[in-house]
């Protein structure tokens, strides 16, 4: 009996032992970084081209002063004599050119009247030499740099300085309720494309830009008490009563957005191994768990979300969403108690973009469907994995069905150019939801779209992936020519 009693008590201490480092190992692992966090991106930065950005903001004077480097290497395969920047900033100096200003948005962008922005270029060097710099626009948002011949594979170095004026504008540039908001705000490398850079106009539908992943490394200095929201990894590295000091790294990033404020609140999430930061006004912590919630359905979809970070912040623009490398922007009343369910839907729609623009980039200008109608279609399957088939048929017949049913006036499909649309309305209906239908069209003829969007993330991440890169995998994946379904669904008028 007394042995028994000593084997017993041994066992149950034992036990306790094990109990508490099984405790242990599981807070380890929520708590540390994941293996896989960020990787993909750490991966695919070796090699890339490389901006640093030093900035200072000066919020009384409505400006930010930007100096840029860039170190370059010519892949294009062709010998240049000229780089070409998009200064999307300079878009907002004119009505004409604004794409905030025209008569769906005005007065939602500009409550207070036109508000000009611009960028005022105060110099350009090539290897440390002064380099002549023209725009190639009108609306002065394309600007070719002249340099020596650049043969294909040799590198050099870009140096660009200049002012972003910001306008009083509720846009993707811009400063509305205390916010300042950063989205294209700062030069970056055009696409160069079947020998010629692309120059395309910063229409006021959809998403008009294209841009190649590179690495970001940016310092911003701010005023003491503004909070910073941006693409990748964000530090606050200096603290004083006289200014604020952040240091952000992106590797692998599309693009670089931010945006500050004085007034938000934070709220913190995790998930496998991603740090995930929301910033409103009130009631952030429903945005950060949404986000969670999200990037837990789309790696097992899709494959690991690409970044260390995921941020979401509260911005005055008269959109749901906008998505940015690592970033994401949501409208300020969705944040309000009672559009939880609004603010879901959004969240899942911008956090697909992650896969659907920042990892696989495409011609968002010319196939507009490529990235919304797939994070469209991934926001329909984030709703049936977490709140089952009900929910996902009733979103559908909304999203989807009744955008097929609506009779759009003008001879628009979702491979309609962006320039070509002249109504929001019909955008969304035709890009967001019609697009989708071909996509559900697809995975009801095979049933592997989730097969065939995962190999399409991994065959094509960090690159840009064409409309025809897109149909040979799928045939690929399928095992079909669905070819025909394509230009039924993407290019027939209804």
């Amino acid at each position: 009996m007394h042995v028994r009693c000593i084997i017993r008590k041994r066992w149950q201490k034992n036990a306790l032992a094990a109990c508490l480092l099984l405790l242990v190992l599981l807070a380890f692992l929520w708590l540390r970084p994941g293996k896989a966090a960020g990787e993909r991106a750490k991966k695919a930065a070796e090699g890339l081209d490389a901006y640093d950005f030093q900035l200072i903001f000066r919020p009384e004077e409505s400006t930010l002063a930007v100096s840029m480097t860039l170190d370059y290497t010519n892949r294009t395969g062709d010998a240049l004599d000229t780089l070409v920047l998009r200064t999307w900033a300079n878009a907002y100096q004119k009505e004409a050119t604004s794409p905030a200003a025209i008569d769906a948005l005005f007065d939602a962008c500009y409550p207070a009247g036109f508000s000009e922005g611009y960028l005022t270029l105060e110099g350009v060097w090539w290897q440390d030499q002064v380099a002549a710099a023209s725009y190639l626009d009108e609306a002065q948002t394309t600007l070719a740099v002249a340099i020596p011949p650049l043969a294909p594979h040799q590198s050099g170095r870009l140096t660009l300085r200049c002012q972003i004026t910001v306008p009083a504008c509720a846009h993707r540039l811009g400063y509305s309720q205390g916010i300042w908001q950063f989205g294209n705000a700062l030069p970056i490398l055009a696409v160069y494309e079947n020998g010629n850079w692309r120059t395309d106009a910063y229409s006021p539908m959809g998403d008009p830009f294209v841009s190649n992943c590179a690495n970001y490394t940016v310092g911003l200095a701010v005023p003491a008490g503004y909070q910073c929201a941006a693409t990748g990894t964000c530090k606050l590295d200096k603290r004083e009563r006289d200014g604020w000091h952040y240091t952000v790294n992106a590797p692998a990033a599309r693009d670089f957005a931010f945006a500050l404020s004085q007034s938000w609140q934070q709220a913190t999430a995790r998930q496998n191994g991603v740090q995930i930061a929301a910033y409103a006004p009130d009631n952030p912590s429903n945005a950060a768990k949404y986000a969670a919630k999200a990037l837990k359905v789309y790696e097992k979809l899709y494959g690991a979300y690409p970044y260390e970070t995921l941020t979401v912040c509260a911005i005055d623009f008269p959109f749901g969403g906008m998505e940015y490398p690592g970033l994401i922007f949501v409208s300020l009343p969705y944040f309000e108690a009672d559009q939880r369910d609004s603010l879901e839907l959004v969240l899942a729609h911008e956090a697909a973009h992650q896969w659907f623009y920042a990892l696989v980039g495409s011609d968002q200008v010319n196939q507009p469907w490529q990235d919304e109608a797939l994070s469209e279609y991934a926001m329909l399957r984030y709703v049936r994995q977490v709140y089952g088939q009900n929910a996902y048929e009733n979103l559908v017949i909304t999203r989807v069905h009744a955008p097929m049913r609506e009779r759009i006036p003008q001879p628009l499909t979702p491979a309609t150019p962006i320039t070509d649309f002249g109504s929001l309305d019909a955008y969304f209906s035709v890009v967001y939801g019609r697009g989708a239908a071909f996509l559900l069209a697809v995975e009801e003829m095979t049933g592997k779209l989730d097969a065939f969007l995962q190999k399409y993330c991994d065959t094509y991440a960090f690159s840009l992936a064409s409309r025809q890169d897109f149909s040979l995998l799928l045939r690929e994946v399928t095992g079909e020519d669905l070819t025909p379904l394509m230009l039924d669904y993407l290019d027939t008028l209804m």
